[in-house]
């Protein structure tokens, strides 16, 4: 019987993507395929040169599915139209494109997604916020990227749950701790970015509140980093990232998520062997730690 292979591409290797990449691995030995695993740095032409080489290739070569996380919110259509004209699958990872739909019904190999559910995610970070903020308040927030589907979908579903006397001083950075301590410090140098003026900070990712935290520890003043540091920090992640850091109080609480690779190369299997498309959007589950429930103002 022939080996499925299956190509990865994934927009960087920060912690989540990493996560991503060994469970890939894993789950691709375990199902017996043949997996490459490939980043693109954040480069959106980066990857849609790379899947576009790997669509190219000579027919005997080429890979029987893709399972893509897009670096923009764009989400590749058109080497998404290339790859099912090709007569290989399509899976989009974390990102609501807005063209499966329509590509599904024309393909004849399979076309779906997998994601965490971003705006879920987003939706109960704002919750956090508002049980830990029940008088109001300024929040600083870190963001990933703009042309980021995750960042914007997360950001969407937030400002669904945030209460209107909460407000946000918002930060863009890349996806990575350097990148949100670098993002910070630079804010910091402004004379009206002032611990007293703000009442929780919230990363998109736990890697960029605590990119957050390096900035506020490499002050020159201690009182001043002190102030910070004392603040609720919020964070997301899979568990094994994030409720570590809440056990040990350096996050005040975290939106936990699943990496979606299991499920994907699982269901792509099933459906390439079934021949039977699956259904268009599938989610992985997500939710707050600790309870939204044991949730309390500091007092």
């Amino acid at each position: 019987m022939t080996k499925l292979r299956v190509v990865v591409s994934l927009p960087n290797d920060n912690a989540y993507q990493h996560a991503q990449a060994a469970v890939a691995k894993a789950t691709g030995e375990l199902l017996g395929l043949e997996l490459q695993v490939l980043h693109a740095n954040d480069d959106s032409i980066t990857q849609s040169q790379q899947l576009l080489e790997v669509i190219q290739s000579r027919p005997d070569s080429r890979p029987h599915g893709l399972l893509v996380e897009p670096v923009t919110a764009t989400g590749l259509r058109r080497v998404a139209e290339a790859a099912v004209t090709a007569g290989i699958a399509w899976v989009i990872s974390n990102s609501d494109v807005d063209y499966i739909r329509q590509l599904s019904k024309i393909s004849k190999v399979p076309v779906f997604t997998v994601s965490q559910g971003q705006n879920e995610i987003g939706r109960l970070q704002g919750k956090q916020m508002t049980a830990l903020l029940p008088q109001g308040g300024n929040v600083l927030m870190i963001e990933g990227p703009g042309i980021s589907s995750v960042s914007l979908q997360r950001h969407e579903g937030m400002e669904t749950a945030r209460p209107r006397n909460v407000q946000l001083t918002t930060l863009r950075c890349k996806w990575s701790e350097d990148t949100a301590a670098q993002s910070v410090a630079a804010w910091l140098r402004l004379a009206t970015s002032r611990p007293e003026k703000y009442h929780l900070i919230a990363g998109q990712t736990h890697e960029l509140a605590l990119g957050a935290r390096k900035a506020f520890q490499n002050l020159d003043n201690p009182e001043q980093t002190k102030k910070w540091l004392e603040l609720p920090f919020l964070g997301i992640g899979i568990a094994n990232q994030v409720k570590p850091l809440v056990d040990r109080r350096i996050l005040t609480a975290a939106v936990v998520t699943s990496v979606t690779m299991e499920l994907a190369l699982r269901l792509l299997v099933r459906a390439l062997e079934s021949k039977v498309q699956p259904q268009e959007r599938s989610t992985v589950e997500v939710s707050s730690y600790p309870d939204l429930e044991k949730l309390t103002p500091k007092s």
